[in-house]
């Protein structure tokens, strides 16, 4: 088959200037295109007319062209590539570029927020129509004297850079295109074919520019679709990443299509060690936003706009969310004891700190607090051990009632912190008492059409909630599921009637906000005092059954504290009562004796679950769950091990072009001798520098139909005249000795995915 020798195009260097030219242009324009697309795509809706930009670039290539052209009679006239930016300059009025582009960036930013629902800090100023065209004329010309350079000096990092800078600036900016992706990979492929001395046929020519027009065609019809599939698989990738580095437990992260999952194992999660016999909330994840049927943290945009800063100000007042009911506690005066909680993570996931609602401070592991909801664990893969000291009473959390001074501080700490808390609190009453508009009208109907609001407050609008639910709903471990266009919390009220903690918990939340009460989802593992009254040490095991959700509502002046409507998790009214006029004690786990306060006489919840006999749940194992999992881990591992390759592929290519640039003629010969027996060993074949030249002769032309016979003892005898006899090869010596070795390469010979492999890292094989 007829062959056309491509070679790199180098000023001086003898080849068809018309074919040469053409070719570039092609590849110039195939990348401007691309880049243009992205941009103006990433403009939404704002983007100058195509057309005058395109123009713009193609224009300043056609300078750059114009230029090389030049340069070769008169070196100065390489300055004429740079003529389209002053033009651009003087005809835009010098300026508006700045404003400009703060418009481009304010574009993206937006978008961002609005699909992720960030928070990101928009730039201040506008921009006039003006402007904008400024900008854009301006980074077109950049653009298009970028693409040139690319491609007049084949440099394909400088292309990939141009590709990968695009392509990711469009998935910051939701601003993803298919076709412009197409374009720009095109420019790679040829640019590529071009970046060397490479013999390509008529039917390799023309399978690219099939593959391209097929790409261009899926890319245009893709092109403002959604992409539901590729959504998950990105999904499931992010999460069998999060498993592989944290674990995974049974808490549904407020998924409640997963709510049955909750007490489905029975392995030991976390073990727990508390000096004090109190029950404890240890909570992992929280829930401040609700949306199809799944508790999310609070998006970032809740805390820019008018709250942009608001949590880094409270931290230097020395408030913190996070400790807010401890640091109310010991400002009241007759704060409760110390209690220090030691948690040691078995099985549970290792992403999530588990800790009360009162804590005061994690020592012995190393935290980060996001925003004011969750504490995760810095590691890579999560925290296993940590320490927690809080301060908490005995008392359920809905008969606390702040004292006098948060209305009338008496000492400036005290009136730092009521400044402070105020400024939470209206936060807090903003975002954290938004229920769901689609749920209202049942949660109205069902709470709060006949609610006596005489005597309101967070322990009377609880004490109905627990009422209506004890009356509506019963207690079971499986929950029917929801429809998939029905809302598993009014699903749960009005239909099924019957479900865990996690639709209780939901439900509670709702329901509090509906009333106006700011609340929020909580997860995590609940701590019994019969488990701590039963440990001789104060050590206890939570395992999968004790997995638990609830409520926490935010009281006024002292902060977040978990409530509880799951039946067998609450007293109910007349031991709470009962606890009102008894002292709020606290036993130490390490000193118990035979003698009970009053407050132990009231019957503790059981923390069961309900109305219902626990029943051993029977752990089965999903074969094609697993099976996907496996191969889900596989296909991520080995894709880190190519990505590894590759980059050590490309380091070494790029420290070779590195030092082959400041080696000596000789050095060079060597290196490539190096090289040449490296490439004729993988084809099977013995040589040595001057051994049997002959015989290596005709097995080279035999197994490589591009080397031909006879060429293979005329480069052994190149490299014999400089090894050997000392003497630097001409250019044009070394040029045939580089041809060679590219002939080496086996571009166009049917070869194995084996020695295709060989092939390709014998770079890694010749660094040895």
């Amino acid at each position: 088959m007829k062959q056309a020798e491509i070679r790199r195009y180098r000023p001086g260097e003898r080849t068809n200037p018309y074919l040469a030219a053409g070719w570039m242009a092609l590849l110039a324009a195939l990348l401007l295109s691309g880049s243009l697309l992205t941009m103006q795509r990433l403009w939404n809706g704002r983007a100058p007319s195509f057309a005058a930009v395109f123009a713009a670039a193609a224009l300043s290539a056609l300078c750059g062209a114009a230029a090389d052209f030049a340069a070769k009679r008169i070196p100065a006239a390489q300055l004429l590539a740079l003529a389209p930016v002053p033009a651009v300059l003087i005809v835009t009025g010098f300026h508006g570029y700045i404003a400009g582009g703060r418009a481009w960036l304010n574009t993206m930013l937006d978008r961002w927020n609005t699909v992720h629902e960030g928070g990101l800090a928009l730039f201040s100023g506008t921009a006039s129509e003006r402007d904008v065209w400024a900008f854009a004329l301006l980074a077109a010309v950049l653009i298009g004297l970028l693409s040139w350079y690319a491609v007049s000096r084949q440099s394909s990092r400088l292309a990939a850079f141009i590709s990968v800078f695009w392509l990711l600036l469009s998935l910051f900016g939701e601003g993803f295109y298919p076709l412009a992706l197409v374009l720009l990979t095109a420019g790679q492929l040829g640019l590529h074919m071009t970046s060397g001395s490479r013999a390509i046929t008529r039917r390799a020519v023309a399978w690219c520019l099939g593959i391209s027009a097929v790409l261009c065609a899926c890319a245009v019809g893709l092109s403002g679709t959604e992409m539901p599939s590729v959504d998950r698989l990105r999904q499931n990738i992010k999460q069998t990443v999060h498993d592989l580095r944290y674990g995974r437990d049974t808490l549904p992260q407020g998924e409640l299509s997963q709510a049955n999952l909750l007490h489905e194992s029975s392995e030991t999660m976390l073990n727990v060690h508390t000096e004090q016999e109190k029950s404890v909330y240890l909570r992992g994840f929280t829930g401040g936003k609700y949306e199809n049927g799944t508790w999310k943290p609070l998006p970032d945009a809740v805390y820019g706009g008018e709250n942009i800063g608001m949590l880094d100000w409270l931290q230097t007042q020395g408030f913190d969310p996070f400790t807010q009911s401890a640091a109310y506690y010991r400002l009241t005066g007759d704060a409760p004891e110390t209690n220090t909680v030691e948690v040691s993570v078995k099985n549970a996931s290792r992403d999530e700190v588990y800790a009360p609602a009162s804590m005061e401070k994690v020592t012995d592991g190393d935290v980060r607090e996001r925003r004011d909801a969750l504490l995760k664990g810095r590691g890579l893969f999560g925290i296993r051990n940590y320490t927690v000291t809080e301060v908490s009473g005995t008392r359920p959390s809905e008969l606390m009632v702040a004292e006098s001074w948060v209305s009338n501080p008496q000492t400036e700490e005290q009136a730092a912190y009521a400044q402070a808390e105020s400024v939470y609190r209206s936060f807090v009453y903003d975002v954290y008492t938004a229920a769901d508009e689609d749920l209202l009208s049942v949660l109205n109907r069902l709470f709060w059409q006949d609610y006596d609001d005489e005597n309101d407050g967070v322990y009377s609008a609880l004490s109905r909630i627990r009422e209506v639910l004890k009356a509506q709903v019963r207690y079971s471990e499986t929950a029917e599921a929801a429809p998939d266009n029905a809302d598993p919390i009014a699903y749960f009220l009005t239909d099924s009637r019957k479900g865990n903690a996690v639709l209780y918990a939901s439900a509670t939340v709702q329901a509090l906000r509906a009333h106006g009460i700011p609340a929020r989802y909580a997860e995590g593992y609940y701590l019994p005092i019969s488990k701590t009254q039963s440990s001789a040490d104060g050590t206890a095991a939570l395992t999968g059954q004790d997995a638990h959700a609830w409520a926490e509502v935010y009281f006024d002046g002292i902060g977040w504290l978990p409530v509880d409507a799951t039946p067998g998790y609450y007293f109910d009214a007349v031991a709470l009562q009962q606890m009102v006029s008894l002292p709020d004690t606290v036993r130490k786990t390490a000193a118990i004796d035979e003698d009970r306060s009053g407050a132990d006489q009231v019957v503790e919840p059981s923390g069961t679950g309900g109305s219902e006999q626990s029943k051993p749940l029977a752990v089965v194992k999903n074969v094609a769950a697993v099976g996907f999992g496996i191969a889900g881990i596989v296909i991520v591992l080995f894709t880190l091990l190519l990505c590894a390759v590759e980059l050590t592929r490309a380091f070494l290519l790029w420290h070779a072009e590195r030092r082959r640039r400041r080696m000596s003629i000789e050095e060079r010969v060597r290196q490539s001798q190096k090289l040449m027996f490296k490439l004729i060993s993988l084809w099977g074949i013995d040589a040595a520098l001057g051994w049997e030249t002959a015989a290596t002769d005709k097995a080279l032309a035999d197994t490589l139909p591009s080397v031909k016979p006879g060429e293979y003892e005329r480069v052994n005898g190149l490299l014999e005249k400089t090894i050997y006899g000392g003497i630097a090869l001409e250019p044009f010596e070394e040029r045939a000795l580089d041809l060679f070795v590219q002939r080496l390469w086996g571009r166009n010979v049917k070869k194995s995915w084996k020695m295709r492999l060989k092939l390709r890292y014998a770079c890694l094989l010749a660094a040895k």
